[in-house]
């Protein structure tokens, strides 16, 4: 008896040695997939990042006369921090996001969203008195952009302020606000 329940607890034995081998061969596999995706993630992030990065900077200058950039929390691992703006409105120092005025926000914050739709469009914005902060010039500036950007997708805004309503007002007749 001991010869047969050797020879059953050896064909065990050999059974799960290669359930094992094929888990850990299906483990590794597995664990080569989950890195190649994350490599795919990481790169087409930075491939986003570096050209709305690239769109933000010409954008926000041209809106301000200024100059600005993005800035990762934590540029060795960007899933693990959050993004930010470093901006110099003309004849200011660099100031972050949370430091800015109203309007410097404003255009700070349209800067992003028309670098985002020059990377990524999007079929519509709608945009809701994003230039009450504004002064007339920098209205001008922001609605100058919105016009050169609306052939392709079309703008919702809501406005009150002259500047807005008379440079896109040219547009309504191609209904494209």
């Amino acid at each position: 008896l001991a010869i047969e329940e050797y020879e059953k607890v050896q064909r065990q034995v050999a059974e799960r040695t290669e359930k094992k081998e094929t888990l850990s061969t299906e483990r590794a596999t597995l664990i080569e997939r989950i890195e190649k995706f994350e490599q795919m993630k990481y790169e087409a992030f930075t491939t986003a990042f570096k050209a709305i990065d690239t769109n933000f900077r010409e954008i926000f200058a041209r809106l301000t006369s200024g100059s600005g950039h993005l800035v990762l929390e934590n540029e060795e691992d960007p899933f693990a921090g959050g993004m930010t703006f470093a901006v110099q409105p003309r004849d200011k120092k660099v100031h972050l996001l949370s430091s800015l005025s109203g309007g410097e926000k404003s255009l700070t914050t349209l800067a992003f969203i028309f670098s985002i739709q020059r990377f990524i469009p999007a079929p519509f914005y709608a945009f809701d008195e994003v230039d009450m902060s504004l002064d007339g010039a920098n209205g001008e500036r922001s609605a100058s952009m919105v016009t050169e950007l609306s052939p392709a997708p079309q703008f919702i805004i809501i406005s009150l302020r002259k500047p807005i309503i008379v440079d896109t007002k040219n547009l309504l007749d191609g209904s494209r606000m």
